[in-house]
């Protein structure tokens, strides 16, 4: 693992991200009802608020001439986690399945 900060905490925000987004997909997985289509919504905007969070830490990054290019590959990747989940839980969510 590299000592820089930057990569270090870039690393820690996107690993908690999707840790804490799977948490919710698998408790979401678990539940029924109501229940189970809130935690199935919250999965996407979990990695979507992280990849917010990313994209504004790439900009402060960017202004003061730090190693913004971490912070925006973190972001694409968040992006790119949201999608994927969105289209993963979206037809459970918006009451397409048959489930």
């Amino acid at each position: 693992m590299t000592t820089d900060p930057t990569v270090r905490r870039a690393f820690i925000h996107g690993s908690l991200t999707v840790a804490l987004a799977l948490l919710a997909l698998i408790a979401g997985v678990a539940a029924d009802g109501a229940l189970r289509t809130v935690l199935l919504a919250a999965c996407p905007l979990i990695t979507l608020a992280g990849a917010i969070a990313a994209g504004v830490r790439t900009y402060r990054s960017w202004k003061v001439d730090d190693k913004w290019p971490v912070w925006q590959g973190l972001l694409w990747f968040l992006l790119m986690t949201t999608l994927l989940l969105f289209m993963s839980v979206g037809p459970t969510v918006l009451g397409l399945s048959d489930e």
